[in-house]
């Protein structure tokens, strides 16, 4: 971070040796170290992760109070740091300056809060500077009975379930919209295709009861992929060892961690983690989540390209779907509309694609007993939800809830050659209704008279091949 001229610095020192740090701030020298090796410019940073950040400092609280509970730490310092965290998001941008990827497994965002809660809790509650670390220490007291592995680990956890809380109610949203639909013109005749070639004829009930099948198979997948979050490793430090806190603190660290959360409005039935050593070396629950997620991604893909392909016209193409008019479609082209809407869908699902992409490789990099990628997974993973959030959201309320079908067109389409051979086939069999045809040359009035005369009850099929 470039400080300005005349920037007023204080003196602080960690196990490394002296750092300056500018005097208002409230983070302190670790902070400051990470903020010059990991320069902001190449990327976000924590403070623009709110969930993440209000997450952790979740965690951060509920440690507070059950160190107090167990008489590891004396209540008024646990006050100080509960209100510390309280006040810490007023101003994220200035609190939270950290890249929000860097190496050591998350140890900078970490100690990024164990400053900043400390400063806080130490000027307010006790009106001593910042960089004092007196009463409070960022370590000692901030940190005490957990690591940034459990601490980071269980917030992103935390940070997920919340984030797609809202994911998931636009999905539902989509699937409702789409519900609507098939109500509202589900029984209007459509050409199916396979292969982009005419197949059989169907109702845009069938079309859109597909979409929205598939849409909640992967909501519910979903689900129960975030549910599966409330599993958590907080009080298995470092690599999965209980021993390494104080077995009080193991004991009741997540109880009391639920209560700040449902003093937050949030879920607060986290559990501990069948296998906390399984919980270090890999982010299972996590990497569930997105790959659902993606598959979810990928389907969104392929029903915004068949707006496109359905929309596609207005006199050349399929034409069987009109979609709201919303912006001009060409600087150079007067009168141009184009499907801008499910293209937006498509790039942000494709974005959404990428992000799952970084989160399948840390699966093949977190060697022996722990991996360190926890950045790259909840980043990422946070990422993911937000754009997909954005892209429903906007395919829904300008594109989906106003898209009507062309209803001439679709029955054209729907008594077209290939739909009336087939229903020639159902009256004729596959082998007469394939002569038929060649005589006919393509006439479907004649196609219709045999269809019309094969179906009269005095007819029968056999005594028609015969």
């Amino acid at each position: 971070m470039d400080m300005a001229i005349g920037t007023v610095w204080r003196d602080e020192a960690d196990s490394l040796g002296p750092v300056r740090v500018p005097a208002d701030t409230a983070w302190g020298a670790q902070t400051a170290r990470a903020i010059t090796l990991y320069p902001a410019q190449a990327g976000g940073r924590f403070g623009d992760y709110p969930a993440l950040l209000s997450s952790l400092i979740a965690v951060k609280r509920g440690a507070a109070a059950t160190n107090a509970a167990i008489g590891a730490l004396p209540a008024d310092r646990a006050r100080a740091i509960d209100a510390a965290g309280q006040k810490a998001l007023s101003v994220p941008a200035l609190h939270f300056p950290v890249h929000a990827l860097h190496g050591g497994g998350g140890v900078s965002f970490n100690m990024n809060v164990n400053e900043v809660l400390a400063n806080l809790a130490n000027r307010d509650g006790f009106g001593r500077a910042f960089g004092s670390y007196d009463p409070i220490h960022p370590n000692d007291h901030v940190n005490l009975n957990h690591s940034t592995s459990d601490a980071f680990s269980t917030a992103s956890h935390i940070a997920a379930r919340h984030v797609w809380a809202g994911l998931g109610a636009q999905i539902a949203g989509l699937i409702a919209d789409l519900r609507g639909l098939c109500e509202a013109w589900g029984a209007q005749r459509k050409l199916a295709r396979t292969c982009l070639q005419d197949a059989v004829d169907i109702r845009f009930g069938d079309y859109l009861g597909g979409v929205v099948a598939n849409l909640q198979c992967g909501l519910d997948r979903a689900q129960s992929d975030a549910l599966a979050l409330r599993r958590v490793n907080l009080g298995g430090n470092i690599i999965g060892r209980s021993q390494d806190c104080d077995p009080a603190f193991f004991a009741r660290a997540i109880d009391d961690l639920n209560r700040v959360l449902s003093d937050g409005g949030l879920p607060a039935d986290l559990t501990r983690s069948d296998d906390l050593f399984a919980a270090s070396q890999a982010h299972e629950g996590l990497l569930n989540l997105a790959a659902t997620l993606e598959q979810l991604a990928r389907g969104l893909i392929r029903f915004a390209k068949d707006l496109r392909l359905m929309a596609s016209g207005p006199h050349c193409g399929l034409s069987e779907l009109r979609l709201p008019a919303v912006q001009p479609g060409s600087s150079a082209i007067p009168g141009k509309i184009n499907p801008t809407l499910p293209e937006f869908m498509i790039q942000m699902a494709m974005t959404a694609c990428g992000r799952a992409a970084a989160i399948r490789m840390t699966q093949d990099h977190g060697e022996l007993d722990y991996s360190p990628w926890q950045s790259v997974v909840i980043v990422n993973l946070l990422d993911m939800m937000a754009l997909l959030d954005g892209g429903i959201a906007s395919l829904r309320r300008h594109c989906v809830q106003g898209m009507l079908p062309d209803a001439a067109r679709n029955d054209a389409n729907a008594d077209s050659l290939l739909p009336l051979l087939i229903r020639l086939k159902q009256v004729a069999g596959y082998s007469a209704a394939t002569g038929i045809a060649k005589q006919a040359g393509g006439d479907l009035a004649v196609i219709r008279q045999h269809i019309a005369r094969l179906s009269e009850p005095h007819n029968d099929k056999e005594g028609t091949r015969r």
